[in-house]
């Protein structure tokens, strides 16, 4: 009975502990939650961006995606990340990726897909998604209904354009 008394004490302190065990690292707030108010993005860009992935589906008999202003700012929150770190990539400079970023506003996590881009036009963006391979599966695909799109000008006027495609299965 003791050692049960001391085994549930030790749970119950370090339950309590908010600091990560010796050689981890404390989770950090998702890219929404901390660059939101750094970028406003371009928002004719992003909605050039939205319409040119419509545009690519129509023109290959796919359905329309129905706009998602949860995936529009997950998607600017990302843009405004990697405009301003300078790297294009899926992965956000905080270790995010795009299923944390869906849990931070509350999106369901099953089929999100993040494309991303860096310079040119919104237009151009999408075109170089289409090139047979992956991105151009998840831009045609048929297991996304919603999309939503950011875009960020960098220090350096450069675009970095985001997009990501959700199912809302709930």
């Amino acid at each position: 009975m003791k050692r049960l008394s001391l085994a549930a004490t030790c749970l119950l302190a370090l339950s309590a502990c908010q600091m990560p065990f010796p050689g981890m690292t404390a989770p950090q707030a998702p890219a929404d939650q901390t660059l939101a108010a750094e970028c406003r993005g371009d928002a004719d860009a992003g909605m050039r961006l939205t319409a040119a992935v419509g545009a690519a589906r129509a023109a290959e008999g796919k359905d329309a995606l129905a706009a998602n202003a949860d995936l529009d700012r997950i998607a600017l929150s990302h843009a405004c990340d990697m405009a301003r770190t300078g790297r294009a990539d899926v992965a956000g400079s905080n270790g995010s990726n795009v299923v944390d970023r869906a849990r931070s506003v509350g999106y369901p996590t099953c089929g999100v897909v993040q494309l991303v881009g860096a310079g040119g036009t919104p237009e151009g963006t999408v075109n170089a998604w289409l090139i047979p391979g992956p991105q151009r599966e998840q831009v045609l695909g048929q297991l996304s209904y919603q999309i939503g799109s950011g875009v960020a000008r960098g220090a350096d006027g450069r675009l970095w354009h985001s997009t990501v495609l959700g199912n809302n299965c709930r």
